[in-house]
């Protein structure tokens, strides 16, 4: 009698640890980091997302949201995600290129893009052939979101190409492909660690950053470089990824509730990144003495020269020859009907 009993009790352990496991894996956090300040406005709407997750999946997908880099770079947020430490992120343009590099095309080609309706446009042609190459990765694109245009903050006043050369110019550390491009092309680039940006501005280590206003103005970056180049240098994109084994792990309707409350979130941060970038802008040159360089159409077309210059080394280099002909191409036929 004693080993059927003994039999019965590990039969009854087994189902006691199997039922335990199973809901600790449908229960766990989710853990979603980001570069965004804490309590900005995107941190608020990943949190919010979060809920919507939960209610979504009936609690399976709760969230733990990560802001303000305390997790690190973007780099160790991508390599934290393949080891399973962290499940998602928002990214910028600059991390989701070192996923796949076509994604440069967004964020590290200046003077691309006119305007916000020129790049909505290629992103709206572009989003599918990009999300295929990034789950070839193994990471699946949420939503994408922009949030206004890179500035270019600096110590001492800049208002040409010529100026900036003379500047230690921050790039994004991990990047040697566009740290060999700003070489090529006179600068003198510093790499560095974006969650470095502000001590490296301090010390001196750079005295030049290519920023979006509203991490200028939560950074109190404007106290180290109080001056301000007022043009549109590149847009401001990203998006929301996941792993694809953690999106693997909900079903169909759980995933569609997911990727809407996603996309809902993105228009959200889109729409308020743009406000608050304007609106930053006004903030730091009206209470803390920004000063804001304005171009005119000479200065302009200084700028504009030296990037289209720089777009032979940029196809090819920074983004793959394929990608780079099909955005140029769209751009081309879209200003062709538009103008």
């Amino acid at each position: 009698m004693k080993l059927p009993t003994r039999l019965n009790r590990c039969l009854l352990v087994a189902a006691i640890l199997a039922m335990f496991s199973s809901l600790v894996g449908i229960s766990a956090p989710l853990r979603l980091a980001t570069l965004a300040p804490k309590d900005t406005s995107f941190d608020k709407t990943l949190r919010k997302m979060g809920q919507d997750w939960k209610a979504g999946t009936n609690g399976k997908a709760s969230l733990i949201v990560y802001a303000g880099g305390s997790q690190g770079s973007e780099s160790e947020l991508i390599k934290k995600m393949r080891i399973n430490r962290l499940h998602a992120a928002l990214l910028t343009g600059i991390g989701l290129s070192e996923i796949d590099e076509s994604v440069a095309i967004f964020q590290k080609v200046p003077l691309l893009y006119r305007n916000f309706d020129e790049l909505e446009h290629v992103m709206a042609k572009m989003a599918p052939v990009l999300e295929e190459r990034i789950l070839d990765k193994g990471f699946v694109v949420l939503c994408w979101i922009d949030s206004g245009w890179v500035r270019i903050f600096s110590k001492k006043p800049i208002s040409t190409p010529e100026d900036m050369r003379e500047s230690k110019l921050f790039t994004w550390a991990g990047d040697p492909k566009q740290t060999d491009l700003l070489k090529k092309m006179g600068f003198r680039p510093i790499a560095i660690d974006s969650t470095e940006i502000v001590s490296s501005l301090t010390t001196g280590l750079v005295d030049t950053v290519p920023m979006p206003p509203f991490y200028a103005l939560a950074s109190q970056t404007y106290s180290t470089a109080p001056y301000m180049l007022d043009f549109n240098y590149a847009p401001i994109t990203g998006a929301i990824v996941i792993t694809k084994a953690m999106w693997s792990r909900f079903s169909e309707e759980e995933r569609a509730a997911m990727k809407a409350a996603a996309i809902e979130a993105g228009k959200e941060m889109t729409a308020s990144g743009r406000k608050e970038s304007e609106e930053s802008i006004q903030v730091m040159i009206e209470n803390w003495n920004l000063k804001s360089q304005k171009m005119d159409d000479g200065l302009r077309a200084k700028w504009q020269a030296i990037s289209t210059e720089a777009y032979g080394h940029i196809r090819d280099n920074t983004v793959p020859g394929e990608i780079w002909d099909r955005v140029t191409q769209i751009l081309s036929d879209y200003r062709a009907v538009a103008h």
